[in-house]
């Protein structure tokens, strides 16, 4: 049979139900006891005062400094909150971020050499760290928060050369401070004038604020950057990045060549994106009307032809995909908001005014909900992503993709070819947000494919280690990527900004082609499904593989394949069951089950190493006939025995991910494919937790999240496996037939 006539299966939630099953872990023994580690914390915790009381009281907010709280690798999860410890010393917790370390005992014979663990900022008055450290070495073992000193590895004050990062040198140079706003409320005030007794300037009124975070931006001399991140509040100072665009490697242009320009009447009148950059040209508005409208927020300076020609480039690469010579263009699929958030201010003043491009970007969103389902960006901070700090981009742009309402795309950047060594080649923010698709390039938009050299690496931060999530056709030196020019001429290029709007298209094309009956997360999770690994280039570089461009083959399943679609919410505090459609009788060979589970939750910029407020744990129970061996009077288990999955080793390999047991219940994709004999396969279901978080801690009144999940059956020998699957589940399953015929070529 023809593929177009086996289109993908929805409504998998019907083949749902909630579940009860008892979570219960044993107690852990400490690594260190009660009086080694009252001892090892009462020597911290006097010398962390100590350093403490030793800061200006113009750096201290109503006398408030902030702590570094280490906890040992093994007591990071969120059930392992050192609350009772915190409030013990009379603090607040005001945020956290992973730290890689060699503790100074493990308390189990086997374990790894380093651990990834976390690292809680706390505040209080000096004097309270003061008394606590007095009262320390006299502590009784059941006094309030004992025994959790047994799981601290170690107690610091947090000051100024801990905080900076990659900072300019000179007179005059210009910092991204970010300040912890959890404090004090005279916080920010007390930094200004902390500042300006420096003779340093902060720039208030270009702050971004995002969830206990505030970015300001400062000039300071490079001498004197030390002593302003001794202000207690200070949790990184950075020299200011510089916006991507500007880099001359980033476009790489070829000569003109002859093209069509088709109708610009759209196929799709329902739905509509959106596109972030540089403007369109004057003379080319008029071309592209009415499938594009160009937006100028107001307080625009003038436009800079440069950047309105890369403008017009990502513009057409959503429009048409990559332009052929001699061709005609095909019909855009829906209409597209161009808003113009760069102008001739862009990128001077030592580009202080990036900032002022991301708060177009965000009040722009903010005043817009509801009218766009897409959302791409092709710019952002030269800067490569650090795990231990979230950016300013990143943090707002979150926080709008969160809950899956819209769909973005976003480029990685074109740092490929730079120093891998020191971390300069990886990809760049907001690409490490993990709500959005993080796109990078490859070669060629044929079958022989490869990371292009300047595509942006990864691997992302943690959670979200998976980036890029995958690559498009980005162009290359041999095969440049097509772009309209002029009415009649187009254009070779290459770079991540063409790749992200060209994956973007293709993701309207699934949601114009089936509509309602599947929600921009389950468009997500479908273009990662669908997306093709490469035999030799790692993970690291390429996420999940290169995106599937053919809408049709998004949307429909080969003869021998059921591909099905669950979409739903989320239960709180108990297993959401998903049975596997199997097909009734015998199934000859192999079936290979390929799973895609996605989340959009809520961030939590200041907690960088708890970044996601939800996560997935999930279990495979391959067989409902087999249990658990039991030992002799033991209750016989009640749910059928399970099998690993989504594999940390499998999924991340030889990583970090490995050094926390906690960290992968938070990541929002989860993405695997095994092999099993058919024979295995009785009644399979995956059982899904959703894990829920604030501030490290557990959150008080969590709420269901929204889901998508594909899954798909394969078996080889089974030509008519399709046909099967769609006989056996007749008026549960629903063959999601094509509402509009999509034209991408």
């Amino acid at each position: 049979m023809a593929r177009h006539a086996n289109p993908l299966l929805g409504q998998g939630e019907r083949l749902t139900s909630i579940v009860q099953i008892p979570r219960g872990s044993g107690s852990k023994k400490p690594p260190y006891d009660f009086g080694t580690a009252r001892r090892r914390v009462a020597k911290r915790a006097s010398d962390t005062s100590t350093a403490l009381n030793a800061l200006p009281a113009a750096a201290c907010p109503d006398d408030q400094a902030v702590a570094v709280l280490t906890m040992h690798p093994r007591y990071v999860s969120k059930s392992d909150f050192p609350l009772d410890l915190i409030s013990a010393i009379g603090a607040k917790a005001i945020g956290s971020r992973s730290r890689l370390i060699t503790p100074d005992h493990w308390g189990t014979k086997k374990h790894p050499d380093e651990g990834i663990t976390e690292e809680y900022f706390i505040a209080a008055k000096r004097s309270a760290f003061k008394n606590w450290s007095a009262a320390l070495p006299a502590s009784a073992s059941d006094a309030p928060a004992a025994a959790t000193l047994q799981e601290v590895e170690d107690f610091t004050a947090f000051t100024g050369k801990a905080k900076l990062r990659s900072i300019p040198q000179g007179d005059d140079v210009m910092l991204e401070v970010a300040l912890h706003t959890l404090g004090p409320k005279s916080t920010l005030p007390a930094f200004e004038a902390y500042a300006k007794s420096l003779d340093a300037i902060p720039i208030l009124d270009r702050r971004v604020s995002a969830h206990g975070l505030t970015f300001i931006p400062v000039r300071v001399s490079s001498d004197r950057a030390g002593e302003l991140a001794d202000f207690a509040f200070v949790r990184v100072a950075r020299g200011m990045p510089q916006l991507r665009p500007y880099r001359p490697p980033i476009i790489r242009s070829s000569s003109g060549f002859p093209f069509t320009l088709g109708p610009m009447q759209t196929q799709s009148t329902t739905t509509k994106a959106l596109i972030f950059d540089g403007g369109i040209p004057a003379d080319i508005r008029p071309l592209l009307s009415p499938a594009v409208t160009l937006i100028e927020p107001k307080g625009l300076a003038a436009a800079v032809p440069a950047l309105e020609r890369h403008g017009l480039g990502v513009t057409s690469a959503f429009l048409f995909g990559s332009v052929e010579r001699g061709v005609t263009t095909p019909p855009p699929i829906c209409a597209v908001d161009h808003v113009r958030v760069l102008d001739q201010k862009t990128g001077t003043d030592q580009d202080v005014m990036y900032l002022d491009v991301l708060g177009r970007i965000t009040k722009f969103l903010d005043d817009h909900k509801g009218e766009h389902d897409f959302v791409n960006i092709s710019l952002g901070p030269d800067l490569s992503v650090e795990d231990d700090e979230i950016t300013a981009w990143t943090a707002l742009l979150d926080e709008r993709f969160a809950g899956g309402h819209r769909l973005a795309t976003i480029a990685v950047g074109n740092s490929g070819e730079r120093d891998r060594a020191a971390n300069l080649s990886r990809i760049q923010p907001p690409a490490d947000c993990v709500n959005v698709i993080s796109v990078g390039a490859c070669t060629s938009s044929g079958a022989k494919w490869g990371r292009a050299s300047y595509s942006s690496i990864g691997p992302g931060r943690t959670p979200g280690r998976i980036k890029p999530d995958g690559v498009d056709f980005g162009g290359s030196d041999d095969e440049p990527f097509g772009v309209i020019a002029t009415a009649t001429l187009a254009t070779g290029t290459c770079g991540t900004s063409f790749a992200a709007p060209s994956t973007m298209r293709t993701s309207v094309a699934v949601k114009v082609g089936i509509g309602n009956d599947i929600e921009l997360t389950g468009v997500r999770a479908l273009m990662v499904h669908r997306a093709n690994p490469h035999e030799t280039e790692p993970q690291d570089e390429i996420g999940w593989g290169r995106f599937e461009a053919d809408p049709q083959m998004l949307l429909t399943c080969e003869d021998e394949e059921a591909v099905t679609i669950y979409q739903g919410e989320l239960p709180v505090g108990q297993h959401l069951r998903c049975q596997l459609p199997m097909p009734d009788g015998v199934i000859q060979g192999d079936v290979f089950v390929s799973a895609t589970l996605v989340i959009s939750p809520e961030v939590d910029p200041s907690n960088s190493s708890t970044y996601t407020r939800s996560g997935l744990e999930v279990v495979f129970r391959p067989d409902s006939t087999k249990f658990r061996k039991t030992k002799s009077g033991e209750k016989k288990p009640k749910h059928a025995a399970t099998k690993s999955f989504f594999s940390l080793g499998k999924v991340f390999g030889a990583s970090e991910m490995d050094l926390r047991d906690d960290a992968h219940k938070w990541e929002p994709c989860l993405k695997r494919v095994q092999k099993f004999r058919s024979t295995s396969l009785k009644e399979p279901t995956f059982d899904v937790y959703y894990h829920h978080r604030s501030g490290g801690a557990a959150q008080k009144d969590p709420k269901p999240i929204r889901y998508a999940l594909i899954v798909g059956l394969r078996a080889p020998k089974v030509t008519d496996f399709y046909n099967r699957v769609v006989r056996s589940y007749t008026g549960i399953l629903i063959p999601l037939k094509a509402q509009v015929q999509v034209r991408i070529r």
